[in-house]
């Protein structure tokens, strides 16, 4: 995308719409209304229903980034060890792992980050695709026994992108009541 049709991008002219989930406790900006739906998913640890809000650009050519997710799955009782950010850090750094290995991509930057105070890992993945290499910008983190995950994907490579730095930045997360 040339730098003339990035300042005029389809974000750039959306109007950002907060999106503020009671039962997903966060609170987020995305360039248009999130979709929600429920995927149940077997695991090793039981069946664990897999929450999932995104959106797709509604034309490529125009949009720095084509999709943006924000997915949220609860783990049960003590199998995060959300106390203890050396084991938080491992479980992170293996998923960022699994995700370059899921779409063949490399890892270009990451880093620990945090999120509302709950610890954090922010990535990019460039993998191969149609056009050439796309880019994957993951921010993922933990908080108590729920495993949240910021999405954002663009069809090329891209380093700065204003957009998905907007929608990283705007996310808020909530504890449960007590």
């Amino acid at each position: 995308m040339l730098l003339n049709q990035l300042e005029q991008s389809w974000e750039r002219k959306a109007r950002w719409e907060e999106r503020n989930d009671i039962d997903g406790r966060f609170k987020l900006l995305a360039p248009a209304v999130l979709t929600h739906k429920v995927d149940t998913v077997e695991t090793s640890l039981g069946k664990q229903a897999y929450h999932t809000f995104f959106l797709q650009a509604p034309d490529k050519d125009e949009a720095e980034n084509i999709i943006y997710a924000i997915s949220y799955v609860d783990y049960p009782d003590g199998t995060l060890h959300h106390d203890s950010l050396e084991l938080v850090g491992e479980f992170l750094t293996g998923t960022e792992e699994e995700a370059a290995i899921a779409v063949g991509g490399e890892v270009i930057y990451s880093s620990d980050k945090l999120i509302s105070g709950f610890p954090a890992r922010q990535w990019r993945i460039d993998y191969p695709s149609k056009g050439g290499t796309a880019s994957a910008r993951t921010l993922a983190g933990v908080a108590g026994n729920r495993y949240y995950e910021l999405k954002v994907f663009s069809l090329q490579a891209s380093g700065l992108n204003k957009s998905a730095d907007k929608f990283f930045d705007s996310v808020r997360l909530f504890s449960k009541s007590p």
